[in-house]
């Protein structure tokens, strides 16, 4: 689940802070400070983001700034969720503490450019596949892919401000793109209001909870894991929205309208339509980004060549998408490799009972009830 490479965006923090008087201030960079994960530092994408030098009174105010968006996340309502986690309600929403602070921090500090490209999903709905497609799409070299994680091509932006330090993202060469899992209601004004492009990338909500449920069972450590949560148990909790950034319905009927009131803002995409016909809708996705493929590009057989190299049967097979965890700093051990499961369409029927398909589906149908926005083969 891409929610631990947020959290992997989150730890890639320089620690040269000046010490300030207020004692929680203090806390808090000891905290920050001790959080040392070489790898971390290892991605050069990200860390540049931190190298601009700052003042002792800028590095002040932006641990200040962080423990005032802790404190006012401290109010939040709090649930437990079927991620057996803690989430907070942030403006009808869910999210992990550890998150809120970024998207917090978003809406005073985010200033993207007109070419920037936005890619979100809710969670476990081919988040790791759409930043491979349009990383290759947008470099025209899916070959990187062969020794570079999809998630570490394009960076979650709730991660990047999560920390007490600020990141300069005008040190990343544009076009860029970014990923996030915020809803379109929370995302700050500076996106919504500027030119910049978002694509969505919806799947069907049975899908995404048996792809959230499976994933969520291997987010702990094995020494600290707790007892897995019965399936039927998981699915009252994800039919509440408790599940990070939850309720799903809401979070897809939100991209669905802005795509039809914007389409040349938002491009709403489908799991199941990109399963069955992905070479089209690559070439949907290349236009939107202002990147068509060209007429030699095209004879050369650059997009079946990007279908192939970013399929579920070529990423899950290579070696750097099968060793390594992430989220160790914070007390978890997310395998690389559990970011390929299984890529299926229709992947529920092996795990609901019919009772808990019918419940699904009439939530569905009641949510997007004369909202046009449909399922198709699932």
């Amino acid at each position: 689940m891409s929610y631990q490479n947020i959290l992997h965006s989150i730890n890639i923090l320089v620690t040269s802070f000046t010490v300030p008087s207020n004692p929680k201030v203090q806390e808090e960079e000891r905290r920050m400070s001790s959080q040392k994960d070489k790898q971390m530092f290892s991605n050069p994408y990200f860390i540049e983001c931190y190298y601009t030098p700052k003042t002792k009174e800028q590095k002040e105010k932006e641990l200040r700034a962080h423990q005032e968006y802790k404190e006012e996340i401290a109010s939040l309502p709090l649930q437990q969720s079927l991620q057996q986690r803690p989430l907070r309600l942030y403006k009808g929403f869910w999210f992990h503490e550890i998150i809120l602070p970024g998207i917090l921090s978003l809406h005073h500090h985010l200033h993207p450019t007109p070419s920037d490209i936005f890619l979100a999903t809710f969670p476990k709905s081919g988040t790791t596949w759409l930043k491979a497609l349009a990383f290759a799409i947008g470099t025209r070299n899916p070959y990187a892919l062969l020794s570079r994680h999809p998630h570490d091509c394009s960076p979650f932006i709730e991660g990047f401000f999560s920390g007490p330090r600020l990141p300069d993202l005008d040190v990343l060469p544009s076009p860029r793109q970014f990923a996030t899992h915020i809803p379109y209601s929370v995302l700050p004004n500076s996106v919504r209001d500027s030119p910049c492009r978002i694509i969505y990338l919806c799947r069907e909500p049975k899908d995404t909870l048996v792809s959230t449920y499976h994933y969520s069972k291997g987010m702990h450590r094995p020494e600290a894991a707790p007892q897995p949560m019965p399936l039927p148990e998981a699915m009252e909790l994800f039919c509440k929205g408790l599940s990070m950034y939850g309720p799903v319905w809401e979070h897809q009927l939100e991209y669905w309208q802005e795509s039809q009131s914007q389409p040349d803002k938002v491009l709403f995409l489908k799991y199941e339509d990109m399963k069955a016909d992905p070479e089209a809708n690559v070439r949907r996705m290349a236009e939107f980004m202002g990147r068509p493929f060209s007429v030699e590009e095209e004879m050369n057989g650059m997009v079946g060549e990007i279908v192939r190299l970013c399929s579920f049967e070529k990423l899950s097979q290579l070696e750097v998408n099968k060793v390594g965890v992430r989220g160790k700093e914070f007390g978890l051990a997310i395998k690389n490799s559990s970011f390929f499961r299984n890529g299926k369409v229709g992947d529920w029927r092996e795990h609901l009972t019919e009772q808990m398909a019918e419940k699904l589906d009439a939530i569905t149908q009641a949510k997007l009830y004369q909202s046009g926005l449909t399922y198709s083969n699932s």
